[in-house]
Order: C-alpha cells, then sequence, then structure tokens
C-alpha cells in the first residue's frame, strides 16, 4: 500500500472553535454568551482560522522534507522542452542568367507561426545554415517488383508552378526489394526558367541537403489506403546506422564523355559512384536528412534523352530522339503509323532539301517512305532527330506516352540496392530546401547586472525558460564576467560540489532564468564592478508550440531571395516545465531503474519519462521484435519491444507519431545495454466486432437520452485513454468481463435493467459468458457502428 505522510497536528477549525469554547467558562465564567452573533465568538473564530492557517504549513513539514530528500538526490523537475519541425523554403523565381543557384538562409532564420488560436507570437528558429539550390525535385522514379514494369514514375511536374507532387506514397525499391532495384532523383535547375529559354548551367558541387520524407500513421499509403497503424521501428546506435547506410549505392549521372577534370570511375551507361551522403534517415527507411557530396561535372538531360530501355521499363512509350527510333517507331505496328501521319513528321529539318517535301509526298506507304528515309546521306541518320518538338508528336495519332515531367535538363542521382536483407520503407517525397528548425529565440549581448562582490549572488535573465538543447545535453547559454576590460566565459555547472574557490562556474534555473554565483568557498565571487553579460542564450519551450502542418509561414528575418516559407510537417516535442507533484511521483522510478533500462519494466517506465513525449502508458514485451514490415511481432531473444500509448490525441485508436517513436527510441538508446535489441512501436488494437445489448429504461426516463448516454458510457469505458475500471485508461492485455459492462451500464442515469449483453471480439467466434481473452500487449477499440443498442421501457 502507499506511504501516507502523517499529519503532525489533526485538529481542524472546528475542533479549533471547540477547545476554545471549552476553555471560556474556566478562564472567562462572565462570559455567557456563545451564540454566533455575539463579537468575542468572532474573535475565537479568527483565531482559529489563523491557527488552522498555521497548522496547514506545519503539516507540509513532511512534503518539505520529501523534496529536500529528492534534492539531495539530484531529482529535479525536468526543463521545458521547445517543439520541433521541418521548414521548407521556397525561392523567389531566380530565372535569369545572371541570378544565382546557391542562396544562403543563415542559422537562426526567424519564422512566425500563423495560428489564430495562439495568444502571444510563437517564433521558430532555423537550427542550422541552409544552402538553398535553385532547382526542384522534378521527377522520381522508383522500383516497383513488377516484372512487366520494373519502374515506375510516382511523379507530376506542374510546369507553371515549378513544382513536382507526388502521386501516391512510394517505396523506393519496392515493397518485395531482392536487391539490385534503384530509385532515381531527378533535380531540375533553375525551375522557373522560361519555356524556350535555354541557359547553360553548371549544377553546383559539393554537399547537397535532400531531405526524405517518410510517410507516417494516418496518412496515406502506395495503394491509397489510411494507415491506421501501428507503426514502428528500431532503435539504431550511431554504429548500426552506419552499417545500414553500406546497403546502398549512390551513383550520379556524368553522362557517356565526362570532362577531363573528373576523376571518379563511370560506368558504360554514364552513372559514377559517389561517397556514401551524410544519413540520417538509416538507408532511406525513416524520415531525415541526406548530404550527399555531389562531384563537379554532372551531365543534365532530359527524360526524353534517358535510354528506351527506361521507359519500356516504366511501362511508357518514348518519343524518338534519333533518326533511327523514328525509322523503328514506323515500322512499329503498335504505334499504328499511317501514309498521312507518317508524311505530316517534319522531315525537312532533319535534312534539309528543297525537293524533299515532294519525295515524301510521293511515297504510298509507309515502308517506302522508310527506304526513302534510309536512303539519304548517312551523316544525317547519325545525328540527333532535332525536330521532335512534342507538341508536334501529341497531335499526331500516334500512341506515344506523355508523362507530366519537366522539357528541360536535369541532374539525376541514383541510388541502388546492394542486399536483399533490407526493410522496405514508405515514403512519400524527397524535398530540396528544407532544414530542422525550434520554437526557441536567440537573444544576445544581455547585461544582467554589476556584481556587488557579495556571496551567492543572484541574476535574472530577460526571457525564460531558457532553452534546454538536446544535443548539449544542457541550456543553449554564453555567459561572461567582464572584469577589468577582460572578458571571461563561466561555465554552467547542476551544482557546486566540485567548485572551489577560484572555479569560475555558475548555476542556472531554467525555469525561472535565475543564474546563481558561488558563496567565494564553493565557486568564484564575481569581483565588484564586474558586468554580467549573457553574450548568447536562447529561449522557449512550451506546449504551444505544437502547431499543425503549413502554419508556420511568417517570415520574419529579411531574405530577398526566399518567396515563402511552411512547416511541412506539424510541429511536436514541445512540453512545459515538469511539475513538482509530477516529478515527486516520478523520483521512485527513477531511484528504481537507476537511469538505466535492464528489465521489461526498466524499459516501460523510462520510455514514459520521454523528454517532450507525452506517454500516457508503456508496455514492455520481453524476447519480442518487430518483423520486416514494422507491423508484426516475432520471438527473438536479447530483443525488447516497447509500446508506447501517446497521451492528449483526439484519434479514436491513438498512435504515436513518427517524431514522437524517434524521441523514445533516442532517450532509450542511451539507457539500454548494447548487446539489447530494441523497437519501438504504437499499440496493436483489437476491434470490437459488435456489442448488442437489450436494456430496459424506467417510466420516468428520456429514452433518447437514455440511448446517448448509454452510447456515450461504452464509448469511454472501452477507450485506451480515459476507459477501464479505474478511468484512467484500458490496460494492455485486459480482458473484457461481462459482469464489469454489466454494471458500467447500470450506473447510466435511467437505466433499470440490462436484458440482453453479448459482445464479440474481432477473430473470436467463441461465444463466452463471462470473459473475453484479450492477447498481450493489445488494446481495445469500439467504435458506435459496432453497438447494437435496443432501449425501451421495461
Amino acid at each position: 500500500m502507499p506511504l501516507e505522510a502523517p499529519k503532525l497536528d489533526t485538529r481542524t477549525f472546528a475542533d479549533l472553535v471547540k477547545e476554545a469554547r471549552d476553555r471560556i467558562p474556566r478562564f472567562t465564567p462572565d462570559w455567557t454568551n456563545f451564540n454566533d452573533a455575539d463579537p468575542g465568538m468572532t474573535l475565537v473564530k479568527l483565531q482559529a482560522w489563523l491557527t488552522e492557517t498555521l497548522l496547514y504549513e506545519v503539516n507540509r513539514l513532511p512534503e518539505l522534507n520529501y523534496i529536500k530528500f529528492l534534492q539531495l538526490l539530484n531529482v529535479t523537475p525536468e526543463p521545458a522542452k521547445a517543439a520541433t519541425t521541418e521548414l521548407h523554403f521556397t525561392l523567389k523565381k531566380l530565372d535569369r542568367a545572371e541570378d544565382p543557384l546557391r542562396v544562403f538562409i543563415p542559422r537562426n532564420t526567424q519564422v512566425e507561426a500563423d495560428d489564430p488560436d495562439l495568444t502571444e507570437p510563437l517564433i521558430f528558429e532555423t537550427d542550422r545554415t541552409l544552402t538553398a539550390i535553385n532547382a526542384a525535385v522534378a521527377t522520381i522514379i522508383v522500383s516497383s517488383n513488377d516484372n512487366a514494369q520494373p519502374l515506375s514514375l510516382v511523379t507530376s511536374y506542374d510546369a507553371k508552378k515549378a513544382v513536382a507532387s507526388v502521386n501516391q506514397s512510394f517505396y523506393p525499391f519496392g515493397a518485395n526489394p531482392l536487391g539490385g532495384e534503384y530509385c532515381l532523383v531527378g533535380l531540375l535547375l533553375r525551375p522557373h526558367r522560361k519555356e524556350g529559354v535555354v541557359i547553360q548551367d553548371i549544377f553546383p558541387s559539393g554537399e547537397l541537403d535532400l531531405m526524405v520524407s517518410a510517410v507516417e500513421v494516418f496518412e496515406k499509403d502506395d495503394q491509397g489506403r489510411e494507415i491506421s497503424g501501428p507503426l514502428g521501428k528500431q532503435a539504431l546506435l550511431s554504429h548500426e546506422i552506419g552499417e545500414q547506410q553500406q546497403t546502398l549505392s549512390w551513383q550520379v549521372y556524368v553522362g557517356s564523355s565526362p570532362s577531363d577534370e573528373f576523376n571518379g570511375e563511370v560506368t558504360d551507361d554514364g552513372w559514377a559512384s559517389i561517397l556514401p551522403p551524410l544519413d540520417e534517415t538509416a538507408a532511406l527507411s525513416r524520415s531525415g536528412h541526406l548530404r550527399p557530396s555531389l562531384p563537379e561535372d554532372i551531365s543534365q538531360i532530359s527524360l526524353h534523352q534517358l535510354p528506351r530501355d527506361l521507359w519500356i521499363a516504366m511501362g511508357l512509350k518514348k518519343p524518338p530522339t534519333t533518326l533511327a527510333e523514328l525509322l523503328a517507331d514506323l515500322s512499329d505496328a503498335e504505334l499504328e503509323y499511317d501514309v498521312p501521319s507518317a508524311r505530316s513528321i517534319p522531315w525537312e529539318d532533319m535534312f534539309p532539301a528543297e525537293d524533299l517535301a515532294d519525295v515524301i509526298g510521293n511515297c504510298e506507304s509507309v515502308a517506302e517512305l522508310i527506304e526513302v528515309v534510309g536512303a539519304l546521306p548517312t551523316s544525317a541518320n547519325q545525328n540527333p532527330v532535332a525536330v521532335v518538338d512534342r507538341s508536334t508528336w501529341i497531335d499526331l495519332d500516334v500512341g506515344y506516352s506523355d508523362p507530366e515531367v519537366p522539357e528541360h535538363a536535369m541532374a539525376w542521382l541514383r541510388v541502388r540496392l546492394n542486399s536483399s536483407e533490407y526493410d522496405p520503407a514508405l515514403l512519400n517525397g524527397f524535398y530540396l530546401n528544407t532544414v530542422p528548425a525550434t520554437a526557441a529565440v536567440t537573444r544576445i549581448e544581455e547585461t544582467l547586472g554589476t556584481s556587488d562582490g557579495r556571496p551567492a549572488q543572484r541574476y535574472t535573465l530577460v526571457k525564460a525558460p531558457v532553452y534546454f538543447a538536446p544535443e548539449q545535453g544542457a541550456p543553449d547559454i554564453l555567459l561572461e564576467i567582464v572584469e577589468a576590460g577582460r572578458s571571461t566565459a563561466w561555465t554552467r555547472v547542476s551544482d557546486f560540489y566540485a567548485a572551489d574557490s577560484h572555479s569560475e562556474v555558475f548555476q542556472l534555473d531554467e525555469a525561472s532564468g535565475t543564474v546563481t554565483f558561488g558563496d567565494g568557498v564553493y565557486g568564484r565571487i564575481p569581483v565588484a564592478g564586474a558586468s554580467i553579460v549573457a553574450r548568447r542564450y536562447r529561449y522557449g519551450g512550451g506546449a504551444q508550440g505544437n502547431v499543425g502542418v503549413n502554419t508556420v509561414t511568417r517570415l520574419r528575418t529579411s531574405l530577398s531571395a526566399v518567396d515563402s516559407v511552411t512547416n511541412l510537417r506539424a510541429a511536436v516535442g514541445g512540453s512545459a516545465v515538469e511539475t513538482l507533484e509530477h516529478a515527486k511521483l516520478r523520483a521512485p522510478h527513477e531511484m528504481k531503474t537507476r537511469d538505466r533500462a535492464v528489465t521489461a519494466e526498466d524499459f516501460a517506465i523510462l520510455a514514459r519519462q520521454t523528454p517532450s513525449v507525452p506517454v500516457h502508458t508503456a508496455y514492455a514485451l520481453a524476447q519480442r521484435a518487430l518483423g520486416a514490415d514494422r507491423v508484426t511481432m516475432e520471438a527473438r531473444d536479447g530483443a525488447v519491444t516497447v509500446v508506447i500509448l501517446p497521451a492528449n490525441s483526439r484519434q479514436g485508436a491513438p498512435q504515436p507519431s513518427e517524431a514522437q517513436l524517434d524521441a523514445v527510441c533516442a532517450y532509450l538508446n542511451q539507457r539500454r545495454l548494447i548487446t539489447t535489441e530494441l523497437y519501438v512501436t504504437g499499440p496493436r488494437y483489437l476491434a470490437v466486432e459488435s456489442l448488442a445489448l437489450t436494456v430496459r429504461a424506467r417510466q420516468n426516463a428520456d429514452l433518447q437520452q437514455v440511448s446517448d448516454d448509454i452510447y456515450a458510457q461504452l464509448l469511454t469505458y472501452f477507450h485506451p485513454l480515459h476507459g477501464g475500471e479505474e478511468g484512467s485508461g484500458w490496460p494492455f492485455g485486459e480482458d473484457v468481463y461481462l459482469g464489469n459492462i454489466y454494471e458500467c451500464l447500470l450506473q447510466v442515469d435511467g437505466v433499470k435493467r440490462v436484458v440482453k449483453l453479448k459482445v464479440k471480439l474481432a477473430g473470436q467466434d467463441v461465444d463466452c459468458e463471462d470473459v473475453l481473452e484479450v492477447p498481450e500487449g493489445h488494446l481495445l477499440h469500439l467504435t458506435r457502428d459496432a453497438i447494437q443498442l435496443q432501449v425501451s421501457y421495461d
């Protein structure tokens, strides 16, 4: 049973009034009026109230001692966490030759959220400098694992907007890759250039930042169906991510005849290998950034200049780009060339001759026309068909394909899968000019005050809470002391235990922004007259930063080359400072795990403590691993799968987002044994297929109101966050007892008796009169449509 702190004085206000009243006859026998209207009794009650207030403070001593013990154990409330998101910058129409191909977007560029529900401005800052490229991801071609059509074009390009939209989510190497599959990404430089304008741009060499976006729960899969979950992922250490990168090889198209300046090896078909990029995606298995380093000499060709084999693999008919291809097409029965359509080809643009039109016009069959053209000078046969204006070919009644792709030449990246042991990931796009951003604002050169030379001086920053940088594991602040014209950076410490009288250290309360210096014994005192200056610090944090998609859109930093900005994903991870009550509840679990995950229970406890992730419940399954599809589970020694149920979800069957899964993985990675194989996933739901019941209501009840209350009661009872016997959420693997459902229904106002009740769970055909079993690690999901209710008067 829980340990209850005893009250040091249990007397209440009534007890104190009675005690004082009982003493009146003994000390003041002349006082005989004890009614409430007597002024003396008013004073007695006033003193009793004051005494009760003092007793309340005395009774808080056990709580004070508890807090002091927590301080001794260094258990403090978690600092506020700032929300994060990905900001996508769209450049202006830099379509002239003198316009830059690179635009630098500096670190700490500020963008404000456009949300009418916000009571004060919410500002996001970019976390690093972004080298934006005046280019667009214009074409994506992926493997499809279909022998008849091994490649698939998954994008449609809008030339007016210079934007490629993904038609559906996709697997870059197919849903069932065997090794050898590849994915192509076409990058179009200066996408807003006018039609017909030719600019000889050279694709910028060096590092290219490419953001990969993986499909999340409740988004559409490659078949257009909503993903209800669960989705999961493996928690990988840094060296494991590096090993997984080896499953892919990266190439860039340099053409069949690269310049002499190019030093790399080139395949027969014009592809050159490049070094594996800096990869946050674990080989395209999750969202993150790729930063490949591109060589200087990259060829740019349009999709129409790529080999016909690639078009055939996509199930497309490629218009000819050489005379040989055109003659072959004339002989192709599937294209159904007739004499008028063959004559209408502008042959004179390929073979300038005065009498060519008459010669072609005299041909009475396609075969004769092929013979005539083939007899023309050989040098012409070797030249490209420069006349292939696609608008001309479209007018012909011939079956060429017209995919929605850019007309202009593109630079091409090719990613090839080297191994058959690969877990496919469903993606919804590649993006340029995207950078991580945090809901925190930087302040510089803030003077806190001047030292008076006294011990334990305190100063307060103008803004709070101070941003707690996860990558640093500490608040982001640079504090300097200016003494005798010399500025020195002092170090933040959690306490003064290891400090001596010469240690230039300070403490910082992140929540309030209070800076505390030493007393001269533990920590040096800034000399009198010294200036305390915060050269730089970031402040921000709180749940208000968790705004939706496409809401961070107001650019506050002046960037002349930027047209617009938005967040591609909802901002997540923001949380307020942990309350003292929650810290007190967390402390026993922290003492138990000692910040190390060994047992399954340790993993569940620590998962609930993940900063910035509101976890309602966590459940750990020992010796269970996620399969290749990241959904099914299989038995495996040394593995543990942590199932997390997020809090504050409006979904009937809540599932964690990819960002929440990432945060839990990162938090547990630092605390697990290196030999433990760790997976994190969302809950598996067992649907209540049908719940049929017949209810008799009291004569004075409103049948419609009773019916509505029964629906609400049942939906709440089975809810994963608010259901169960305690009302705190349905426990993982908790069986369904019909007797408890009867009891739940009889609590509804107006219900007299439940005549009939029958519950059926998905996949269970056995009728049971008492209990229905729920598999381990599963939760229940009941929808209104599954309830079959009949209500009538008794």
